[in-house]
């Protein structure tokens, strides 16, 4: 197998952060350069035809996109340690958690990079207006998220799981990009001091 892979990207990182976790040695990185276009060539894109990395390509050929959707296959092949969940109600609670954090968090926080960061704008066609929309819609998501991680030391439970890849992910990357200080969230700062111990989180 080959992962199509970005060190600079967030979702990537997921995937990298998720084979480190199961000890994945035996896929093939390959390093897509999204500053110089490379995800948009058409060699890229007869693999991916959105461009968007990460991308597994499988050994038959067939390719699966979406960091979640990878992460998920990866799971069925290296079932332990376990990630996403045991019991019906664990499975649940992981898949609540992991898509609520991209959904009300990362979405907006990236779309507030994305349209009000200067180092965008070669990249984006940007609206002020609806990046401070998205940004506030982050902020607002940060607080309670932060209240979230008040009640229990992981994420979804009491153990470390895809929903803990999912959240570090977001924060550790799209926190800073938007200007905000981690130290304003201290249940947040306090979830990435504990996902900064593991080997992991360098991924």
């Amino acid at each position: 197998m080959k992962l199509y892979d970005n060190k600079m990207a967030n979702s990537p990182r997921k995937v990298r952060m998720f084979m480190a976790e199961k000890n994945i040695d035996d896929i093939e990185m390959i390093e897509i350069d999204m500053m110089k276009g490379e995800h948009k060539t058409p060699e890229y894109r007869a693999i991916a035809p959105n461009s968007r990395i990460p991308a597994l390509q499988l050994d038959d050929g067939t390719v699966i996109m979406e960091s979640t959707a990878i992460c998920r296959y990866l799971e069925s092949l290296y079932p332990e340690p376990n990630l996403f969940g045991e019991s019906p109600m664990e499975i649940a609670s992981i898949e609540m958690w992991q898509a609520r954090i991209y959904n009300e968090l990362m979405i907006p926080l990236a779309m507030g990079f994305r349209h009000l960061h200067p180092a965008m704008s070669g990249l984006e066609t940007q609206n002020k207006e609806y990046g401070e929309i998205q940004k506030n819609i982050g902020i607002k998501s940060l607080k309670y998220f932060n209240g979230v991680l008040s009640e229990s030391k992981f994420v979804a439970g009491e153990r470390y799981t895809f929903a803990d890849i999912q959240m570090i992910t977001t924060t550790d990357f799209f926190i800073g990009l938007n200007r905000l200080e981690i130290k304003d969230y201290p249940e947040i700062e306090r979830h990435t001091a504990l996902m900064s111990q593991r080997e992991s989180f360098s991924a």
